[in-house]
């Protein structure tokens, strides 16, 4: 065995000669050779490519060709010779046998001098077979076994080259010590040849010694070459060298990267492609067909590709502690159809991924795969809740400046009315107030101090104490030194009692509600201290506030100021109700809808009737209903109709009749008729078929059935809805609108 020396190197598979899977194996530099494995490369294709390489050698042609010459020959000639000496064996044993005594001839001497060399040579035969350097016994072997066939072409291959060259094997820690690259490549190299340099992945070293070991290699050192401070400007391309199960663990980190935004239109080049490798494993484990058959079934070991991909591919760097990403060595694929695949996997898990992802990133992808396809919008706020808490626990600040607005937009203004219906889908008002908190404290570390204001001023109601206090510090920041000071209360309202229970809140709450709701004036006192009660209780402690207790209070409130006639007081308070954050479409659209009533009282009220006012309260009307209509509000929508219904015909008193809004009034009356009578309610009933009447004289359409029904349901009316029905129609009648009822008139 000749002395040998073996090097391993690390993270150097990128110095191959080779550049695609179509490319030779074999490249020859002066006194060096090149040799790179892929997975599917096979012995011909190696062979070919080596003879190739040696071009057209006479004496390479002559050795190879007598070789295979001699073989042949002697193989038949050993067959004849054997077949002979049987004859020849069999015709003596026959005249000793069967015709002694018989006469001794000079032939029979020859023919038994032939028969004893025959037979000494079968004795002598192992022998000859087990000397060292047999070489008759490998001719012999490599006749019978392709291996050693295919041994000796390859060894005739490399016997031209000078046993100084230096081989460089590429990717050689793909297969097993069973694999012809281990079996018959390996073998023959670290038998001919004094420096053999082995190009491999890091976590491969071990097993790698090993079989080198058992080849009989002598002198094995391990160099661990580092990758040249992550120089993306290098070009290298080694997608190529991945195995078949490396291609797909490289798909799938692909997959679960922010590579997902260009399905948004986002492909700025500023930004780099973030990965996350919780989803990665994640999805390994679990997103993958489960049948190990599957030629999607992807293996275990996603740390050892991770480690792969830092330290051998260079395919991702990491510049912050979770915050891994693509180098611009990645060629990213064509991944449509698995991404669809993927989201719908994901969408179907998306509470185990909250539980088990810690980093932003992975929240960031959880939710770009996500968000078009979920139904229940609470499972998205769910992802971007985790995701504010993970970058407020991750300390990854700037993950705010360069994601969240394309996320949620930039803060609305809740002072605003007019915008109300653009942002009321708008994430803000669907987070957690423990989360608007945690983004108050994000915008601040971002420089957003406008978005932190705006959020303050959108949480102020809740307590206002702590809101004001930090609105100030954040105009203290933008160096608005007066309006930092002018934020600030004249005096803090400390409440030295603990929060008030649940209990408590909703008895003081629901008694001035009954009061007022039905205008009980000889109640009104009554309904006014429980209403002063309740709002002792709410700001009788320091903590935040329930939202919804606070929307209650102030559309109470509200109430009581429209009962006084006083309507500017009853709309302020109902702007507070809108300003109160984390409510639903059932409270805002509440909201709307008594506003709009506030609206037009005032509308009908005034001196001047001022067509914007009932406009307005039109417009605040519909969206009341819009927002009432989204959640399925049955037992509401006839109430919400019927007030819609008075406001337009409230317009329609001392305006040109529209006959377009005396259809809208009769298709919504008719709906709200229409569901009170399927829940067998009688609620505002009344009012609706008045309205309903009036629409259709308007229209000069047949009332009869409209009349004969509101002629019997007037016994049901209760008081307050009995004097309003008559005001209504008193109203029309004297604007000489409609046709006058009889059973109505010997009422008025």
């Amino acid at each position: 065995m000749s002395q040998n020396s073996c090097n391993i190197y690390t993270s150097k598979l990128c110095e191959t000669r080779r550049k695609t899977k179509n490319d030779k194996l074999i490249y020859k530099e002066k006194n060096e050779i090149h040799i790179t494995f892929c997975e599917e490369d096979s012995l011909e294709k190696f062979e070919n490519d080596l003879n190739k390489l040696r071009g057209n050698s006479f004496i390479y042609f002559l050795k190879k060709r007598f070789s295979s010459t001699f073989i042949s020959t002697f193989s038949v000639l050993i067959i004849l010779f054997a077949l002979i000496a049987v004859s020849i064996y069999e015709d003596l044993l026959k005249k000793i046998i069967f015709t002694l005594p018989f006469p001794w001839s000079g032939n029979d001497s020859i023919s038994l001098l032939f028969v004893l060399v025959f037979f000494f040579g079968l004795i002598l035969m192992p022998s000859l077979l087990d000397a060292e350097g047999s070489e008759f016994k490998t001719i012999l072997s490599s006749w019978f076994n392709k291996d050693i066939r295919k041994l000796k072409r390859l060894e005739l291959g490399f016997s031209l080259y000078d046993k100084k060259t230096t081989i460089n094997l590429y990717n050689f820690d793909l297969e097993s010590e069973k694999h012809w690259t281990y079996r018959l490549l390996l073998k023959i190299l670290i038998s001919r040849f004094y420096i053999i340099n082995l190009y491999i992945r890091n976590d491969k070293i071990q097993s790698i010694t090993k079989k080198l070991e058992a080849l009989g290699a002598l002198n094995i050192v391990v160099i661990k070459s580092k990758q040249e401070a992550k120089n993306e400007s290098n070009s290298c391309d080694i997608d190529f060298l991945l195995s078949n199960k490396e291609q797909k663990l490289y798909s799938l980190m692909q997959l679960s990267s922010l590579k997902i935004l260009e399905n948004y239109g986002n492909k700025r080049s500023d930004k780099k492609v973030f990965i996350s490798l919780e989803l990665f494993e994640y999805c390994g484990r679990n997103f993958f067909e489960e049948s190990k058959d599957s030629k999607n079934q992807l293996i275990s070991g996603f740390q050892n590709f991770i480690n792969r991909s830092f330290d051998d591919f260079n395919f991702i760097a990491q510049e912050k502690s979770m915050q891994t990403y693509f180098t611009n060595k990645v060629k990213f694929k064509d991944l449509e159809d698995e991404q669809k695949r993927l989201s719908y996997y994901l969408r179907n898990h998306i509470e185990d991924c909250i539980v088990y992802f810690a980093n932003p990133i992975s929240l960031l992808v959880l939710f770009y795969y996500v968000k078009d396809i979920v139904l229940d919008e609470k499972r998205i706020i769910l992802i971007l809740e985790k995701f504010i808490e993970a970058i407020d626990k991750k300390q990854q600040y700037k993950l705010i400046d360069d994601y969240w607005f394309d996320i949620a937009g930039e803060m609305f203004d809740s002072t605003s009315l007019d915008s109300f219906d653009k942002d009321n889908n708008s994430f803000y008002r669907k987070l957690s107030i423990k989360s608007l908190d945690k983004l108050i404290f994000l915008f601040e570390r971002n420089g957003h101090f406008h978005q932190a204001v705006l959020l303050c001023q959108y949480l102020y109601e809740i307590n206002p104490n702590k809101y004001s206090i930090t609105i100030c510090s954040l105009y203290e920041r933008m160096g608005q030194f007066d309006k930092a000071y002018a934020s600030l209360p004249l005096k803090l309202n400390l409440g030295k009692n603990k929060k008030p229970s649940d209990i408590e809140i909703r008895y003081f709450q629901r008694k001035a509600w009954i009061i007022v709701s039905q205008r009980k004036e000889n109640l009104k006192e009554v309904g006014l201290d429980s209403l002063e009660s309740l709002r002792e209780l709410i700001f009788s402690h320091n903590e935040n506030n329930d939202p919804l207790c606070l929307w209650h209070y102030y559309n109470i409130k509200a109430n009581y100021f429209e009962w006084d006639s006083s309507y500017d007081l009853s709309i302020q308070n109902y702007k507070k109700c809108l300003s109160i954050p984390t409510l639903g479409a059932f409270e805002y659209g509440a909201t709307f809808v008594n506003m709009a009533i506030a609206y037009r009282l005032k509308y009908l009220t005034s001196n001047t009737q001022n067509l914007d006012i009932i406009d307005k309260s039109i417009r605040l009307g519909k969206l009341g209903v819009i927002l009432k209509e989204s959640v399925g509000d049955r037992d509401e929508i006839p109430v919400v109709l019927h007030n819609q219904a008075l406001n337009v015909l409230s317009k329609m008193l001392n305006c040109n009749q529209n006959d377009i809004e005396c259809k809208e009034i009769i298709n919504i009356t008719n709906e709200a008729i229409l569901i009170l009578d399927k829940t067998k309610s009688i609620k505002r009933l009344g009012m609706l078929l008045i309205e309903n009447y009036i629409a259709r004289c308007l229209l000069n359409e047949d009332t009869s059935i409209i009349v004969n029904r509101l002629k019997n349901h007037l016994e049901l009316l209760d008081e307050n809805e009995y004097k309003q029905l008559l005001s209504l129609y008193k109203e029309f009648l004297k604007v000489d609108k409609i046709k006058s009822l009889d059973f109505l008139d010997q009422l008025i």
